[in-house]
């Protein structure tokens, strides 16, 4: 093969792995859909990367914007996942640092709710195993090394809006188990 050709194909192959690096590629939490993408962000700790124990400063630092509101003990915020749908995220700490997280997602189109909920279960299933039902809420247990048993509930919200057309809303709340 001549010097030039050998440049060519080295050239091509550059190219190629270039426009393969550049193309758009599914995350592990695409494959749960949108909504579940944007709320978690990443597939690491609890949530949203923290977990139950971690300090008000790791929140600050690594969450993607600021709060809307905040005290001693309290983080707040508000996030757009599309031109529709929102949900807020409330984080509450003490002593041992985060030991609670609450979450609402707000779906426009609450024909879209039921899909969505489905999707943070499937999610919440494949990483910490099956759900149990325990009066109305998918319940998932975690361990903490600084609460013991954390619980992960999740329920649909929905009927708390009783005009018709009116937005689903799917609750996600994440807590020390105290029994």
């Amino acid at each position: 093969m001549s010097f030039i050709k050998k440049i060519a194909a080295l050239l091509s192959l550059i190219l190629i792995l270039f426009i393969s690096s550049c193309t758009e590629t599914k995350t592990h939490l695409g494959k749960y859909g949108p909504e579940l993408e944007g709320v978690m962000r990443t597939d690491f700790g609890t949530f949203r990367g923290f977990n139950l124990g971690d300090q008000m400063d790791t929140v600050l630092a690594k969450e993607a914007a600021a709060g809307i509101d905040a005290d001693e003990g309290y983080l707040y915020y508000e996030f757009k996942l599309n031109d529709s749908n929102t949900y807020n995220i409330s984080y509450s700490f003490d002593e041992n640092g985060l030991n609670e997280i609450k979450s609402y997602i707000f779906i426009k189109d609450p024909n879209n709710t039921e899909r969505v909920f489905n999707s943070f279960k499937s999610y919440f299933d494949d990483h910490f195993g099956a759900n149990q039902n325990h009066k109305g809420f998918m319940v998932w247990t975690v361990k903490s090394d600084k609460y013991g048993d954390v619980r992960i509930n999740l329920s649909d919200e929905s009927a708390d809006f009783t005009i018709p057309g009116s937005p689903g809303k799917i609750a996600l709340w994440i807590y020390p188990d105290k029994q």
